[in-house]
């Protein structure tokens, strides 16, 4: 049970990086009006942008992980005799 956990843990952790780090790269270069100041420029968009990017890597890396975590785990268990 505590195995079933921490898969569905590192599923949910996966699933939110991707979907915030997809929002972080989108949403600053979308149909906005000028923000005047330090929200408007564009060093400002790309860290946002740059945040989401390591979002991204971060749910990719844990994504590998889990994946390679269920192939060992399909690899060990006993087949059926």
């Amino acid at each position: 049970m505590r195995r079933l956990l921490t898969l569905l843990g590192n599923a949910l952790f996966v699933f939110y990086c991707t979907a915030v780090g997809v929002y972080l790269v989108l949403r600053p270069w979308t149909g906005r009006t000028a923000v005047p100041g330090l929200f408007g420029s564009g060093f400002f968009r790309g860290f946002i942008s740059g945040l989401g990017l390591v979002h991204l890597a971060a749910g990719v890396a844990d994504l590998r992980m889990l994946s390679r975590t269920l192939n060992e785990e399909q690899t060990t268990a006993p087949g059926p005799e």
